[in-house]
C-alpha cells in the first residue's frame, strides 16, 4: 500500500515538490485520490505552513483580541550592514544577515511590565521562514525580548534585531505578530556576558566585576543584576 501511495504522490523536483510529497503522504489516507498533483496544491500547504501547529502564511500581520497581552502593530524592517556585536548567530544554517525591526507595542493586558517576548512569523518572497529563531514555521520561539517599560494602554515605539538567512529572497513580510509578558529579571539572564563579566582584568579601573556568572552557576540567575 505504501508503494501505491508513493506512486500517487507528485514527482520530486526541487524543495517545494519534496515538501509536497511529504505533506501528501502524511496527511492523505493511503491509496486515496486526495493526493493531488503538485500543481493543484496551494503554495502555503506545500511549504508546510498552516499545518502541524504552524502559523498560516495567510494570517494577518498583527494578532488582536482580548487574549493578546501586548499588540505588535505596523512592523517594518531595514537591512543592517552587520549584526550587532555580541549577538548570538547560529553556527549552522547560514550565511546570516541581520535586520532591524521597528514596530508599535500596545500593552492591553492587566498591568505595566518591563519586558515582553515578541512572537509571530516572518516569511520571505517564496513563503518560507528565514528567521534564525524559526526556520521551521511550526516553532514557537520568540523573535526577541523587549526590555523596555510598557505602560498599560499606551503605545510604545519598539525595535529589535533578528538574524535571517542571507539567501532568502526579499521582501520579507510579517504575520501573526504579538507579544507576551516576560519576567524582566529572567530576560536579562539570556544576554551575552560582556568582557568584564568574563575576565576581571578587562574591567574598567573603577568597575567591579559583577557576580552574574556565579549567580547562574549556583542557580540564582533570577537575581541577575545587569
Amino acid at each position: 500500500m505504501l508503494a501505491a501511495c508513493l506512486a500517487l504522490a507528485p514527482p520530486s523536483s526541487g524543495r517545494r515538490a519534496v515538501l509536497a510529497n511529504a505533506a501528501a503522504l502524511a496527511c492523505a489516507p493511503l491509496g486515496s485520490s486526495a493526493i493531488a498533483p503538485s500543481g493543484t496544491l496551494d503554495d502555503e500547504v506545500r511549504a508546510g505552513l498552516g499545518q502541524g501547529g504552524a502559523l498560516s502564511a495567510n494570517a494577518p500581520v498583527s494578532l488582536r483580541g482580548s487574549g493578546v497581552e501586548v499588540l505588535i502593530t505596523d512592523p517594518s524592517y531595514k537591512e543592517l550592514d552587520a549584526c550587532p556585536k555580541g549577538m548570538f548567530i547560529p553556527p549552522k544554517g547560514g550565511p546570516w544577515q541581520c535586520i532591524e525591526v521597528s514596530a508599535t507595542a500596545l500593552n492591553q493586558g492587566k498591568r505595566e511590565v518591563n519586558a515582553a517576548d515578541v512572537f509571530g512569523a516572518l516569511f520571505d518572497a517564496e513563503g518560507y521562514s528565514p528567521a534564525a529563531t524559526s526556520l521551521d514555521p511550526s516553532q514557537k520561539t520568540p523573535f526577541a525580548t523587549l526590555e523596555t517599560r510598557l505602560p498599560k494602554g499606551q503605545p510604545v515605539a519598539v525595535k529589535w534585531v533578528s538574524a535571517v538567512q542571507a539567501r532568502s529572497p526579499r521582501p520579507f513580510r510579517f504575520a501573526g505578530m504579538k507579544a507576551e509578558y516576560r519576567n524582566a529579571a529572567m530576560a536579562k539572564t539570556y544576554k551575552s556576558f560582556d568582557p568584564c563579566e568574563i575576565d576581571s582584568s578587562a574591567c574598567e579601573e573603577d568597575e567591579d566585576q559583577p557576580d552574574n556568572a556565579m549567580a547562574l552557576r549556583t542557580g540564582q540567575g533570577f537575581t541577575y543584576k545587569k
